[in-house]
């Protein structure tokens, strides 16, 4: 079960609030109230101050987790400083996640992005490109209201997404007019509808570019509160509830999964053809258009086979060199790390058997618990964690032996849920790709483990496109 899916999500979903319409000098405050099927789990607190040189908005967005006696909150802060014409020229950001922090500082310079992240055993400077179209995504809000919003307008913007550096195609439109009540007041405001990487949210924004609500298309909501109001959170959200909500029910339980080899699936809706990757495990059958524009997928899915050797080999020196970098989720060049990586490295003859061994060892060494880790040196220093922080864990002393690693988002069937989970599981090139799972043990992946994205940007964005939206079938061959 991937947690930090969830929370990335839910900071994206509302990290676009209220902005006010900018003359002269000031300031203001905003707040918002989160809530999940009515009941409260966070707040979105804004504060925006204005002048003849530019704008500077701190914001600071908070979600009230807790998982057993564990405390999963997450709390993000940024300050994020625009120009007189409302262009980024910097930004610094602040993010804790179950105690563990990461910072981001950057800095616009011409069409070019310079950003520092830094965290526990990771710290690097990297690039990125700016066009005309690019904004980030703390402030995109300002830059549609100060051109302008009308009934039936519609454009694209890239957001630049701060805490997860990486880039996502946003599209908005304004649907109509409407009149809500506010504090016994009337406000006239326009229903604003986005999409980017999969969610959708509707935002009812004023004239003055203040947000006084906002929907989600995974039953997130956020309304405009008074600041006492806004931070009185009665009861923490729980991961079980993160778990009901992302769960998938087949047709029909799966008899021991764990022991199924050979599956076909039938996935809907889907939004393009191409949305479900296929590699030698996993071929796609058929793929159904609907009357709705959307598609059924057919695949068929089989665990990986007992011995290497099944496909063709391929030429190491070809495969893209980000499957030995080391990111700030998986440091692979620790030193910590990389100790440990030596010493389960020697006893090996091969890179199979290293790869085997690795699983072995993070299955037996980090305790399963649903709270994530964040980052492999955290996995490795608390020794606990769910898929997300084995997978890192894995992939980073995998890295560090040489053995080419991508990280995989999907599905997996859990017994005792009776249903398919979001999950993480990596997969290594050894003279071909295989699929493990550090998580359950597993040397082959077995064929409830749907694959959904690999390895973008070690981001599960992808998987937004169906979370909380597919329904699964399946049956034998």
């Amino acid at each position: 079960m991937k947690i930090f899916l969830n929370l990335t999500f839910l900071f994206f979903a509302h990290i676009a609030h209220s902005q006010p319409l900018f003359e002269g000098a000031g300031e203001r405050e905003d707040w918002l109230g989160t809530y999940y099927q009515g009941k409260k789990m966070g707040f979105t607190k804004s504060k925006t101050r204005w002048g003849p040189e530019g704008i500077v908005m701190d914001s600071t967005v908070f979600f009230k987790i807790r998982s057993g006696s564990t405390d999963q909150s997450t709390t993000i802060k940024q300050t994020t400083r625009l120009s007189p014409e409302f262009e980024l020229s910097s930004f610094s950001l602040f993010q804790e996640i179950s105690g563990h922090r990461q910072q981001v500082e950057g800095k616009l310079e011409g069409n070019e992005l310079r950003y520092r992240t830094k965290s526990l055993g990771y710290d690097k400077e990297k690039t990125l490109k700016f066009t005309e179209k690019t904004v980030p995504s703390s402030t995109f809000l300002i830059n549609l209201v100060s051109a302008g919003l009308k009934v039936g307008q519609r454009g694209e913007l890239q957001l630049f997404m701060e805490p997860l550096q990486l880039m996502v195609d946003l599209e908005y439109e304004v649907l109509r007019e409407e009149t809500l009540q506010y504090e016994g007041k009337q406000i006239d405001t326009f229903v604003v509808l986005q999409r980017f990487s999969g969610m959708e949210s509707t935002m009812w924004v004023a004239h003055d570019g203040t947000v006084y609500r906002e929907s989600t298309n995974m039953g997130f909501e956020s309304f405009k509160e008074e600041p006492q109001v806004a931070q009185k959170i009665d009861e923490a959200m729980t991961v079980s509830s993160v778990i009901t909500m992302s769960l998938v029910k087949p047709n029909k339980p799966v008899p021991r999964p764990k022991n199924i080899h050979d599956l076909v699936y039938r996935i809907h809706p889907v939004s393009f053809p191409e949305a479900i990757p296929e590699d030698h495990r996993q071929k796609i059958i058929k793929v159904e258009k609907q009357p709705d524009g959307n598609y059924i997928t057919t695949l068929r899915i089989k665990s990986e086979p007992k011995k290497i050797g099944f496909t063709p080999r391929m030429d190491e020196s070809k495969l893209d060199p980000k499957y030995l970098e080391e990111t700030a989720e998986v440091q692979s060049r620790h030193k910590m790390i990389g100790a440990l990586a030596r010493e389960l490295s020697a006893d090996s003859k091969n890179k199979w058997q290293l790869a085997k061994n690795i699983n072995l060892w993070v299955h037996l060494n980090l305790r399963k618990e649903m709270v994530d880790t964040v980052t492999a040196l955290d996995a490795l220093l608390e020794r606990r964690g769910e898929c997300q922080s084995h997978t890192f864990l894995f992939t980073a002393l995998a890295r560090a032996s040489g053995i080419p690693t991508r990280i995989v988002n999907g599905l997996v069937y859990s017994k005792d849920y009776e249903g398919f989970l979001y999950h993480a599981w990596p997969e290594v090139f050894v003279g071909e790709w295989r699929a493990m799972d550090p998580t359950f043990g597993q040397d082959r992946a077995d064929a409830t483990h749907i694959k959904l994205t690999e390895n973008s940007d070690e981001s599960p964005f992808h998987l937004m496109e169906f979370v909380g939206k597919v329904a699964i079938s399946w049956s034998r061959p």
